[in-house]
C-alpha cells in the first residue's frame, strides 16, 4: 500500500498581454527546454501539423515525444511556492498530455509561436480558470481538470455519450489528497493550502459524481472513441478519481491504443496492445473517462 500511495501522490502532483505575463514566475526552464520547444515547433511546421484537425494534430504532436523519459514530480520541485514549471526533458502521464495539448493548440493559434505563448497556454490549461494562485489553483484531480477546461472551451466531456448504456455513475467523495495530507509537502504544514484544497474537493463532490466507462465494456463502445481524445483511467482507490492519463490513438489495426508516459517502460510510448487489453493488467484500473479536445477559436 505504501508503494501504491507513492505512485498516486506523484500522479496527482502533476493577444499577448505583457502585464499579465509579468506576474508569473517561471521556474526550472533551461536552454534544453527552449531547444526542445523550438525543435517541436519546427517539426510541426515542417509536417504542416497546424493544418490537421485538433484530434489528429494532438496525436501527431504527441508522437514527437515518443521515447522521452518518464520523470515523476517535475511540477513539485518547490514546496514553498507555486511557479510555472516548463520541463520538456522528462514527462509524467499528466505533463505529457498537457504539453502535447498546449503545443497542438498554439501552432494553430499563432503562425510563429514563442516560448512566452507556450507558457501562457500552460497556465491557461493547468490552473483553475487559467489563473495561477497557489498550489490549490493547480487542477490536480483529472475530473476537475476536465471539468474546468470544459468550462474554458478546451474540452467537451463525452464519456456519457460515448458510453451510452454502458456508462456508469461514480459518486464517491474525491478527497485523496486531503486524506493523505502528509504525503504532499505543499499541504503537510500549510494550513491555508490544505483548507483551500479541502474546499475544492467539496466543490467537486457537490457536482454529484461523474460518469465512466467500465474497462470490460470498452470493446463495445470503442468506435465512439476518437483519435486525440484525452483519457483518464479511473480507479477504485478510495478517494481518487483517476490514477493515469493519456491520449487515444486509432492504429492501423482499427483499434484504439493508448499513448502515454509509462512509468513501467520508463518513457513515452504507444501501447502495443489495444486500450481495452492494456487495462486488464491492473485490478485498480476500472475504466475510462473521455475529454474530447475542441478546436482553437
Amino acid at each position: 500500500m505504501t508503494a501504491l500511495l507513492l505512485i498516486v501522490s506523484l500522479f496527482l502532483h502533476s493577444a499577448r498581454p505583457a502585464d499579465q505575463y509579468s506576474v508569473w514566475k517561471t521556474f526550472a526552464v533551461t536552454r534544453a527546454d527552449d531547444s526542445i520547444f523550438a525543435a517541436r515547433i519546427a517539426e510541426a511546421h515542417a509536417e504542416h501539423l497546424e493544418q490537421l484537425p485538433i484530434g489528429e494534430r494532438i496525436v501527431a504532436m504527441g508522437k514527437l515525444f515518443l521515447g522521452t523519459p518518464y520523470v515523476a514530480g517535475t511540477l513539485d520541485t518547490n514546496a514553498n511556492a507555486e511557479n510555472l514549471i516548463v520541463d520538456l526533458r522528462g514527462l509524467d502521464c499528466v505533463t505529457f498530455y498537457e504539453n502535447t495539448l498546449a503545443l497542438a493548440r498554439i501552432i494553430r493559434k499563432y503562425s510563429s509561436p514563442t516560448v512566452a505563448d507556450y507558457e501562457r497556454e500552460l497556465v491557461f490549461l493547468r490552473y483553475r480558470n487559467g489563473k495561477m494562485a497557489g498550489y490549490h489553483s493547480r487542477l490536480h484531480y483529472t475530473i476537475d481538470y476536465f471539468y474546468n477546461n470544459q468550462q474554458k472551451g478546451v474540452f467537451r466531456i463525452v464519456t456519457k455519450d460515448a458510453g451510452g448504456q454502458y456508462a456508469k455513475y461514480d459518486d464517491r467523495a474525491i478527497n485523496f489528497m486531503t486524506s493523505h495530507r502528509a504525503s504532499y509537502k505543499q499541504l503537510a504544514t500549510n494550513n491555508a493550502e490544505y483548507a483551500a484544497l479541502l474546499e475544492i474537493e467539496n466543490d467537486i463532490h457537490a457536482r454529484k459524481g461523474f460518469y465512466y466507462i467500465p474497462k470490460g465494456d470498452i470493446p463495445k463502445i470503442e468506435q465512439n472513441i476518437s483519435t486525440g481524445d484525452i483519457l483518464g483511467i479511473t480507479t477504485n482507490i478510495p478517494g481518487l478519481d483517476c490514477s493515469h492519463t493519456g491520449i487515444a490513438v486509432r492504429m492501423p489495426d482499427g483499434r484504439i491504443h493508448f499513448m502515454h508516459a509509462s512509468s513501467l517502460k520508463g518513457n513515452v510510448i504507444i501501447s502495443e496492445e489495444p486500450l481495452a487489453d492494456y487495462l486488464t493488467h491492473s485490478s485498480h484500473q476500472t475504466g475510462i473517462i473521455i475529454a474530447r479536445p475542441l478546436e482553437v477559436k
